[in-house]
């Protein structure tokens, strides 16, 4: 009868399933190195998914899902090493909403717009070997959020407001 309700108590592999998709969309508490790492290439796979099917702007929905993963993993990583993390998220975003445009304008390699991206690039990387390899803090402050995540899903609008308005300005400039 205690094998019973060990089964019982135990949760589903759907429930585990939903448990972690909740926790890569959530932005409160914190991230250790390697799960931080395991969210993003979590929001990787997401992303893959979706651009795998030939239904159209599922490409599209898919780097916004991935880029909502990185602002949720990004967060939490930086409250596990007791930063606010502004500048993490602002580099973060920019890198997001450049490479979405670079990704689906299919911009030349020698234009401006992709030397652009090279510099914000170079310091995505840097913001992202940083929150990789520093060492959490012993005392972690849960509470601790970015001021422009403290409504997270305002700023996510704001900033698929952002690459909406650049993509079509970008995409009508390219066309004249």
């Amino acid at each position: 009868m205690t094998k019973e309700k060990k089964i019982q108590n135990e949760p589903s592999d759907l429930q585990q399933i939903i448990q972690i998709l909740q926790e890569c969309f959530s932005f409160k508490g914190t991230l250790t190195r390697l799960h931080f790492w395991g969210g993003l290439v979590l929001g990787y796979v997401f992303y893959h998914f979706l651009s795998s099917t030939e239904i159209p702007y599922f490409e599209i929905i898919g780097w916004f899902c991935y880029f909502y993963i990185a602002l949720s993993c990004y967060q939490k990583r930086c409250r596990d090493l007791n930063i606010k993390g502004t500048l993490i998220i602002l580099g973060t975003s920019a890198f997001f909403i450049m490479a979405g445009i670079i990704r689906f304008l299919n911009v030349a390699k020698t234009d401006v717009l992709f030397s652009t991206f090279k510099i914000i690039f170079i310091l995505y990387l840097g913001i992202y070997l940083y929150t990789q390899f520093m060492p959490g803090a012993k005392e972690k402050d849960i509470n601790l959020t970015c001021p422009l995540l403290k409504h997270p899903n305002i700023y996510f609008i704001t900033c698929i407001a952002i690459f909406s308005i650049a993509f079509w300005a970008i995409n009508s400039f390219y066309q004249l």
